[in-house]
């Protein structure tokens, strides 16, 4: 009987085991299309072109040139549009082990609880995360806060205005639920082009969090007096995975002006100012 009970014990543990290695391979991103030339990193900084069909897995990193981007698709049935000249890390993916054959691009809800925490280094992601579980997150982390969603078309995108000297945050919430978790000032009220525009402040000891309408962008500025400014912008200019190695390509972010700042060219903090 004891020796029965030992053989039921291992054998639990022995599935456990095996169902948690099944949970980490689930929890990745697939590769759905390349356009232009797009690189992948891995943890300890080693580099390869990104193809189609590749699996990118916890701790990856992308990174797009110009007139160039990435088409994913994660675990959990969510898509992911890396437009180009930016950088983002998949920080954290964890899948809970499910049933069935359906691939990645087939889901459309997601089929166990699952984690994602991406971190957007600079430029610019859009995607469609698709209906999650009670449990499930799926957010965008910036030097300037996070985006939460849930079930819906997105943009995230980091900026610096060469003009102004200010480092954005700026999310869009197309058509569903998004929330902002950031330090900032005041609430949002929302004007011209349904803009709700608030500034970064550093001192700030607890976050604050607020839902963003569906078709509505919220717009968070860091400027040059915070004193955490000059901390954020050396982080931009160390982005993972470089961390200021000399094969660090320049961050080169060149984007339409937003509404309220007509005029205005985007630059990233290591080029001169660009003028009309």
């Amino acid at each position: 009987m004891k020796h029965s009970r030992l053989h039921l014990v291992l054998l639990g543990l022995f599935t456990l085991s095996v169902l948690t290695a099944n949970a980490a391979q689930l929890a990745s991103a697939k590769v759905l299309s390349i356009s232009g030339t797009v690189n992948t990193y891995t943890e300890d900084s080693q580099s390869k072109p990104l193809k189609t069909g590749d699996i990118l897995k916890q701790g990856d990193s992308i990174v797009t040139t110009p007139l160039s981007s990435a088409h994913l698709v994660f675990s959990n049935g969510s898509e992911l549009t890396v437009q180009e000249n930016t950088s983002v890390t998949l920080a954290e993916l964890t899948q809970e082990a499910f049933s069935g054959k359906k691939s990645y691009e087939q889901l459309q809800a997601d089929p166990s609880k699952s984690q994602s925490l991406l971190e957007l280094n600079y430029g610019k992601v859009s995607g469609h995360t698709k209906k999650l579980r009670q449990g499930s997150t799926f957010h965008i982390e910036t030097p300037l806060g996070t985006a939460a969603i849930r079930g819906t078309h997105y943009t995230v995108e980091i900026r610096y205005n060469a003009e102004r000297g200010e480092f954005l945050l700026i999310v869009t919430n197309k058509d569903g639920k998004v929330d902002i978790i950031s330090d900032y000032i005041g609430n949002f009220e929302y004007g011209r082009g349904n803009i709700g525009d608030k500034r970064y402040d550093s001192t700030l000891t607890d976050d604050k969090s607020e839902a963003i309408p569906p078709a509505h962008t919220i717009v968070i500025r860091l400027s040059k007096l915070d004193p955490a400014y000059d901390d954020i912008i050396n982080a931009l200019k160390n982005y993972a995975p470089f961390q200021g190695g000399d094969d660090r390509p320049e961050t080169i972010i060149i984007v339409t002006p937003p509404i309220e700042d007509p005029g205005v060219q985007i630059a990233s903090p290591n080029e001169p100012e660009q003028t009309n």
